[in-house]
């Protein structure tokens, strides 16, 4: 069975990198031929638009809807971003048209993907199946209300015309459920980790690294991923960790990876006093990462009680438990599931003094940390890949005639 995934951004981003190229690699494993068809921020900059990846092919056909990376990226203004989608739409039709898959796979329930795949399917008269791994409608930045109405439009709408669908959190579940979704059509596939994310990095390195980042004797806490308030809670772990400082001044916040809010968030830590306690590292390779992650006493994944935080399932939940790091959350969509009950803490969503008091009760406490960092470890053999992405192969296997 050909299969070509649909993408509406890059392998630089979380999704494509840590949910659809894993899921490809287990379809190739099962004997069948994954394609993944992409959109990139500077498309126009690259030498090259086709790699490899872990023995999968993975292409990019045009532009993104953001020119460049996150922190430095520029938005498009409306007529120009209707255009580059149409043409991202198209360009991603043709070049599925011309592979002829058995089955097409929609990476996110989108318009420029969702519209290629519609097309595509029709022409060759296969199947189309859709990944819901977000809730766009209630995350996503948007510089007009047009633009929010019409991916909410077919966040609604282009489950419902798929051989079968695909989602990530119980909530997306109940969501598709409310939207008439057959359950018979629908398979729950959280986001897992592969065999590299239990790779640890070696004692000395380590070391090296805490040296340089001034890290030694202090007790670190690490978010990483992105720099958002919108979609994700960082305002509120820079507030929380304000109060957890005043507490345990040695203490020290690790905040890796990039974003829009980064400078502002940058000036919201000085205002609270943090300039010494937060260690800013910006954007890094995923397998340095594991190692930013490695050095850490916990990690943290700061969540408000909201629609776009319950439709995610971070993958910085299960990283952190495959290196055997506790997360500090909150009871928010999957994350009570995923921790089970020994590896991390639930504090109360979007209070800053809730989540202060797990902070200090964790890296206060050795014996805690020992406790939840073996839980943890325990915890991540449930998320492999292997396992997880059995129901989609299974589920794409009956469309596809296999």
């Amino acid at each position: 069975m050909r299969i070509a995934f649909l993408c509406t951004s890059s392998l630089g981003d979380a999704s494509p990198r840590g949910r659809w190229l894993p899921v490809a690699q287990e379809f190739a494993r099962s004997g069948h031929e994954p394609y993944l068809l992409m959109l990139h921020p500077t498309w126009d900059r690259l030498a090259s638009h086709k790699l490899t990846v872990n023995g999968i092919v993975a292409e990019y056909v045009g532009q993104m809807h953001v020119y460049g990376y996150p922190g430095a990226r520029r938005y498009f203004q409306p007529t120009q971003l209707m255009l580059v989608s149409l043409r991202a739409s198209l360009a991603l039709a043709a070049r599925t048209i011309r592979l002829r898959p058995t089955v097409i796979q929609i990476a996110k329930a989108q318009p420029i993907n969702g519209l290629a795949g519609i097309l595509a399917a029709r022409v060759l008269g296969c199947p189309f199946y859709v990944d819901c791994d977000d809730y766009e409608a209630g995350a996503n930045r948007f510089g007009a209300a047009w633009q929010r109405t019409l991916v909410e439009w077919w966040e609604d709408r282009l489950p419902r015309y798929a051989a079968g669908v695909t989602v990530n959190t119980r909530f997306l579940e109940q969501r598709n459920l409310a939207l008439g979704l057959p359950p018979s059509c629908m398979r729950y596939v959280p986001n897992g980790i592969t065999n590299e994310h239990f790779l640890g990095a070696h004692p000395q390195q380590l070391h090296a690294l805490k040296t340089a980042l001034g890290l030694v004797g202090h007790p670190v806490l690490s978010y990483i991923g992105t720099m958002s308030t919108v979609a994700h809670g960082v305002g509120l772990l820079l507030e929380a960790f304000a109060l957890a400082y005043r507490r345990m001044p040695n203490a020290r916040l690790l905040m890796v990876g990039d974003g829009d809010d980064r400078r502002a968030l940058q000036r919201q830590a000085i205002d609270l006093g943090l300039a010494d306690a937060v260690i800013w590292v910006g954007r890094v390779l995923p397998q340095a990462a594991r190692a930013y992650l490695a050095l850490s006493d916990a990690s943290t994944d700061p969540v408000a009680n909201l629609p776009a935080m319950a439709a995610r399932s971070p993958l910085k939940l299960v990283e952190s438990l495959a290196q055997g790091v506790p997360v500090i959350t909150s009871d928010v969509g999957d994350r009570r599931e995923t921790l089970a009950s020994n590896a991390g803490l639930l504090v109360t969503p979007g209070d800053p003094q809730a989540l202060a008091d797990g902070i200090v009760g964790l890296l206060g406490d050795p014996q805690l940390r020992a406790r939840l960092a073996c839980g943890a470890r325990a915890r991540a053999e449930d998320f492999r890949w292997q396992q997880l992405a059995q129901p989609w192969i299974a589920l794409l296997e009956q469309g596809g005639g296999m």
